[in-house]
């Protein structure tokens, strides 16, 4: 590094580099009418300074904690606090003195790279010599490309925006670790304190220890994701035979599940098909258990069953003198009776779905016919045996004392064959909250939400871009906290389609592939660190005010963020969190550290909040 670089400080160097991306910008946006390479390079290097910026803001809001100035400093180069003595300090305080060596030496590693791309950019300027008086350059260059050949090396500002990305991913991860080692380490003091905290209020103990103590159901949650994408799999090998593909169901996956010997779904299915009059509509529970968990169970409820002891045998006593003494003495006492020989349990009466040529007729419930099964029995099983885990989906039919009452019993229900229309959750957002909705209401509503994220992300219910348009309620007699215990996801599978969730159908391999990367690009650029989370954030955002957020327009939504909420100040500060995923355990939510982080700053914050305005009543 050169001595006038380290006599001018980091942070008068960031804003030089600013001023040098935009003055590189501006003269690629000039000359990009030349050709397509120029254009292509200019897409390239615009990306690369849109990444610094944001790596720039994200360091800022380390040390400065007004986003108005952060944002000022960001789009202008030549802000005074890049002047600023007391920013430098602060800057050094937090990533400290050998992390500021490295990052004063990548931001004048990126300097450098731009002044190479302006030093090679000075070959057009032949062609701002030649343009008119008061001729704009861009209509300069249109007149005179056909008539001037520039000798434009591609091939070395492919190499400077490889050097700009390699800069940007240095600053990136230098910024990260910054950002975690100033996290304070939890002390011997602080777990002592966390103890006596407990036996006043075991909440707060929970809250404090974080993942150290966290309650026996968040493993639950992990559970409910294996099995509903073994599930989902599932359904999606039955309906892909040739018998099936005649037909378009819709399925409906209930938000509220249950852990007991497995994992237990709600669906309501709905199937459409060419020889059908009207839809069929199935309502059914389903059981998810791993088939080797069953066989385990199997062999020893069957070894419990041998263990049992054996009644002894009576002694007959007989005399001489009896007339049938020949036929007593083998007879057995008759108040003893013979046990049952132990036996293999028999399997349950069921029907295996895969073999079935339609599978909602057979899930249908069949009122006319007596039913042999008890009535916990399951009427028909799919098997996953594509997955790690092999399991096994029982399906029930609903009403029968296995499904969850609060979405099958009272009025305004589905009942088999017929089903109200679904309500978007979105929908209601536009309108006036309504005065039966409490803020206990508003925060339960976040809470079964930001549950169904941890329990249903990284699985083909729950795309990673989804939305409160996504979720689903039924009216229950106008009683909304009721009707809003009935939310769902939906997904439609239909012929020569893949299924997909929200009732959107798929596009094509290539535009999906071309509309994920597009969405890739604008999560570097809007500087979005997970885009499940971030829709989290969004949805809470919309709860909070009860008005509906647009989620892609990044920058009003981090503007509403920073207002105050109508739910309060711990509602606003952890819906920050969930926008920027800032929990101090990365950005990959497959990770189980930062599903307990999740779990700890979002659900037990909610859970924490719903209890103290109950205490407060």
């Amino acid at each position: 590094m050169d001595p006038i670089s380290l006599s001018l400080g980091i942070i008068p160097l960031i804003g030089g580099s600013i001023k040098m991306y935009r003055a590189s910008q501006s003269r690629l946006r000039a000359f990009r009418h030349y050709s397509r390479e120029i254009d292509r390079v200019r897409k390239q290097f615009e990306r690369q300074r849109q990444f610094f910026l944001n790596e720039v803001h994200l360091s800022l809001r380390l040390v400065v904690d007004d986003e108005a100035l952060v944002e000022e400093m960001v789009d202008d180069g030549e802000h005074p606090k890049w002047q600023s003595r007391s920013l430098e300090d602060a800057m050094v305080d937090r990533f400290h003195a050998n992390n500021c060596r490295v990052l004063n030496e990548i931001v004048d590693d990126i300097g450098k790279t731009i002044n190479s791309v302006q030093e090679g950019l000075e070959c057009f300027d032949c062609l701002e010599e030649a343009r008119h008086k008061n001729e704009p350059i861009k209509d300069a260059v249109k007149r005179l490309r056909d008539r001037m050949k520039i000798a434009f090396d591609k091939s070395k500002f492919d190499q400077w925006v490889t050097e700009l990305r390699s800069s940007n991913n240095d600053l990136k991860l230098l910024r990260e670790q910054a950002s975690d080692l100033g996290k304070p380490k939890a002390t011997t003091a602080a777990i002592a304190n966390i103890a006596t905290t407990s036996t006043t209020n075991p909440c707060n103990a929970i809250r404090c220890s974080g993942r150290q103590r966290l309650p026996p159901e968040f493993s639950s949650y992990s559970a409910t994701r294996r099995a509903s994408q073994a599930l989902y799999d599932a359904l999606w090998a039955a309906w892909s035979t040739q018998d099936a593909a005649h037909f378009r169901h819709l399925v409906k996956l209930f938000l509220e599940t249950k852990t007991d010997e497995g994992v237990q779904l709600n669906l309501v299915i709905s199937c459409l098909g060419q020889d059908l009059l009207a839809p069929g509509i199935v309502k059914v529970h389903v059981k998810s258990q791993i088939l080797d968990w069953m066989a385990e169970k199997t062999l020893s409820s069957v070894n419990t069953g041998r263990e049992e002891p054996t009644q002894k045998r009576r002694r007959v006593v007989t005399f001489a003198d009896d007339e049938n003494s020949d036929t007593e003495k083998n007879q057995i006492s008759p108040k003893r009776k013979v046990p049952a020989k132990p036996s293999l349990p028999e399997p349950p009466a069921t029907v295996d779905l895969r073999c079935s040529q339609h599978i909602c007729s057979e899930l249908l419930p069949r009122r006319s016919i007596p039913r042999k099964q008890h009535p916990s029995s399951p009427v028909g099983y799919l098997e996953d045996t594509c997955s790690h885990e092999r399991f096994r989906h029982s399906f029930f039919q609903c009403c029968e004392g296995v499904c969850n009452p609060a979405l099958c019993s009272g009025p305004g229900t589905m009942m088999s064959g017929t089903a109200p229309s679904p309500i978007r959750l979105d929908s209601i957002l536009a309108q006036p909250r309504s005065g039966e909705l409490s803020v206990p209401h508003q925060l339960q509503l976040a809470l079964r939400i930001a549950s169904a994220v941890l329990k249903f992300n990284s699985t083909s219910w729950l795309g990673e871009y989804w939305g409160l348009q996504d979720l689903y309620f039924f009216e229950r007699d106008a009683d909304l906290p009721a009707s809003l215990q009935t939310l769902h996801l939906g997904v439609e599978w239909a012929r020569d389609m893949k299924p997909s969730s929200g009732g959107a159908l798929m596009m094509d391999v290539d535009s999906s592939a071309a509309m994920a990367g597009a969405l890739e690009d604008a999560k570097l650029v809007h500087g979005i660190h997970n885009a499940t989370m971030y829709n989290l954030g969004v949805a809470l955002l919309s709860i909070g005010r009860w008005s509906p957020v647009d989620p892609n327009d990044v920058l009003q939504v981090r503007r509403i963020a920073l207002q105050s909420c109508p739910l309060g100040p711990r509602f606003q500060e952890m819906t920050q969190r969930v926008l920027e995923c800032d929990f101090g355990y990365g950005k990959d939510l497959k990770k189980p550290k930062l599903q307990e982080a999740v779990y700890d700053g979002v659900l037990l914050e909610l859970e924490s909040m719903i209890s103290a305005l109950s205490v407060d009543e």
